[in-house]
């Protein structure tokens, strides 16, 4: 076998035992790949989705695809050159759909060209991939309306299936894997809070801000050695009457006595009670975000004042009430909360490796779902006390495809939540959610 290696590589002296020994033992460098459980169940419906993924938002072209569209021969050649914006490297939009989407919200490219003309964009959406070393995570976007029908659909506590496979080494610049383990470890600490059907939601919600806001400061403070014993301290606190009094004393800025004899999470209305501090917090929640945010499909901002404006301008007296009978209207929410929370978590978390904004990555995740919640209950009074999924469905898609297909509204959401009173410590573990 050697001798045979010698004859195909006359780079290689032939007595080059050493050398020609390592060759052949070299092993590929193992790549894992992380999906959520129902990765597989995705199948575009095409023509029948009452959405298109087409339209509102500019889609970039791989270098790979403009090579291939710049050597493309036949009829098909002048209009594809000339819907492609070649400086941008994007294909060209007009009334802000693509230029090859047809009145039938299907692809011309796919049906002139054929399915292996597809950029990367198009032929993995609404599959996202998160990249890190030697690791690659894979979700189903939340803005394609199958892909939430299905997310939304499952009512078993979500998991996520990790496999290797074969593939070359691969370094990052200045990739810091002592954080990235750390995240990864706490990121599942925070799926099991997440998941904990046992515990209310709003105390959910707690245990992932202080858990985030002390793993930041350890961070900060260059103290992340400290992180596994401050983990342990979390999970041994868990959700008990004394975590929950440390919560009200830091919100009351003072110390709190309590019965350690005492369920104060007994009754789910403790945590469900949308008080008018708390609704006016969720107001100025919007009024800060929706106006640094770019728009990206006409009629998003209208949509808003039509879905928000009713639920906020009534009597706060009555206004927790609606947020009741929303849950006896529609229990689904119970579930979908929590599994949004994880969507959030999951997906952007561990990105903190690159930019070091672990607690503004934890407050995103409870905002975002609490403006899902909004815009459902606010549905629900417009139309005067029913709701639906597919309404949540349609909810959830609009609100990602607004976010997260737009790298501008992304960056800005996320340093709102690092500079903007409104989502300091105390107003969060106080009043969200």
């Amino acid at each position: 076998m050697i001798e045979l290696f010698y004859r195909r590589n006359n780079v290689i002296e032939k007595y080059d035992y050493i050398f020609a020994e390592l060759y052949f033992m070299r092993k590929d460098y193992p790549m894992q790949i992380t999906r959520p459980d129902f990765y597989k169940e995705f199948s575009c419906i095409a023509g029948s989705c009452p959405d298109t993924c087409c339209a509102g938002w500019q889609i970039m072209i791989d270098k790979k695809s403009l090579k291939k569209y710049q050597k493309l021969k036949g009829p098909f050649r002048n209009r594809l050159h000339n819907d492609i914006d070649w400086s941008e490297q994007a294909f060209r939009q007009y009334d802000h759909r693509c230029a090859f989407l047809n009145e039938e919200n299907l692809c011309d490219i796919y049906s002139e060209a054929g399915a292996n003309m597809l950029c990367d964009t198009c032929r993995k959406y609404p599959r996202h991939i998160e990249e890190f070393e030697g690791l690659r995570e894979y979700s189903l976007s939340l803005s394609c309306p199958e892909a939430a029908r299905i997310f939304l659909s499952h009512k078993n506590k979500i998991s996520f299936v990790t496999r290797e496979v074969p593939s070359k080494e691969e370094t990052y610049e200045e990739f810091d894997y002592f954080l990235f383990t750390a995240l990864m470890d706490t990121r599942d600490y925070l799926f099991s809070i997440i998941q904990d059907r046992s515990v209310p939601v709003k105390l959910r919600c707690q245990k992932l801000l202080v858990c985030a806001h002390d793993f930041q400061l350890a961070l900060d403070k260059n103290e992340l050695f400290q992180w596994e014993d401050i983990r342990a301290r979390h999970e041994r606190s868990g959700f008990t009457a004394e975590f929950q009094a440390k919560v009200r004393s830091w919100t009351a800025g003072k110390g709190v006595t309590t019965n350690k004899d005492t369920d104060v999470m007994a009754s789910d209305s403790n945590f469900r009670n949308c008080d008018s501090a708390s609704l006016e917090l969720r107001k100025q929640i919007w009024q800060t975000v929706i106006p640094q945010m770019e728009v990206l499909r006409p009629g998003w901002h209208e949509y808003l004042e039509e879905t928000l404006v009713p639920l906020y301008d009534g009597d706060f007296a009555e206004e927790p009430d609606i947020y009741k009978s929303f849950i006896t209207a529609y229990p689904d929410w119970e579930i979908q909360e929590e599994q949004l929370l994880l969507y959030w978590i999951y997906t952007y978390f561990c990105g903190a490796v690159y930019d070091g904004h672990i607690f503004a990555k934890v407050k995103m995740a409870i905002v975002c779902t609490f403006m899902i919640h909004d815009l459902a209950v606010g549905t629900y009074l417009k139309n005067g006390g029913s709701f639906s999924f597919d309404e949540m469905v349609s909810i959830c898609y609009r609100f990602s495809r607004e976010l997260e297909h737009s790298d501008l509204n992304l960056n800005k959401f996320e340093e709102l939540m690092d500079e903007e009173n409104v989502f300091r410590f105390s107003n969060f573990i106080s009043k969200t959610t």
